[in-house]
């Protein structure tokens, strides 16, 4: 048996259904059609940063520095051990290795708080262009496992350097 409904207008049921179920198909849609991912190349953007060049030139000379001490404690023990002093040996030997780990931390501190500020700073610049640009998500496409494909007109790369102030 059918029932057929009488609503105000002349609309039947079978007719709302009709309309609601288009509604409620092509509503979502156009609202995902709406929305923007973009990704862009973090590694290109770092390393088109000024300043990153500059911190990565502090780093290498303090490197240069430390390595030129850690030579001085490796010739200490060659002579002590061709000397067959054993325990200057082992001792110089230790130092080495503490002076090892210092310097790996002092690096590690000393670059964190280098790249702190400039990563932070693009973070800013790619929140203002996917905000100014009404992205709801944006990937970073140096890590190949996260962005499998991408069409190149989603690439905000560019944005984001004018917004570093980087030219090309």
């Amino acid at each position: 048996m059918y029932l057929v409904c009488k609503v105000p207008g002349n609309y039947s049921i079978p007719s709302l259904m009709k309309y609601i179920f288009i509604l409620l198909f092509f509503i979502p849609l156009s609202v995902f059609s709406q929305k923007k991912i973009g990704h862009l190349n973090s590694g290109e953007l770092l390393d088109a940063m000024p300043e990153m060049q500059t911190a990565k030139a502090k780093i290498d000379s303090i490197g240069k520095a430390y390595d030129k001490e850690l030579k001085q404690l490796q010739a200490r023990f060659e002579i002590a051990y061709n000397e067959s002093d054993h325990e200057e040996a082992q001792r110089v030997e230790g130092r080495i290795y503490s002076f090892k780990e210092n310097v790996d931390s002092e690096i590690e501190a000393k670059s964190e708080e280098l790249f702190a500020p400039i990563r932070a700073r693009l973070k800013k610049a790619v929140n203002d262009v996917a905000v100014e640009q009404n992205y709801i998500l944006v990937l970073d496409s140096k890590y190949d496992a996260i962005v499998l494909y991408s069409k190149q007109d989603n690439d905000i790369t560019t944005e984001v350097k004018k917004k570093l102030g980087i030219a090309k």
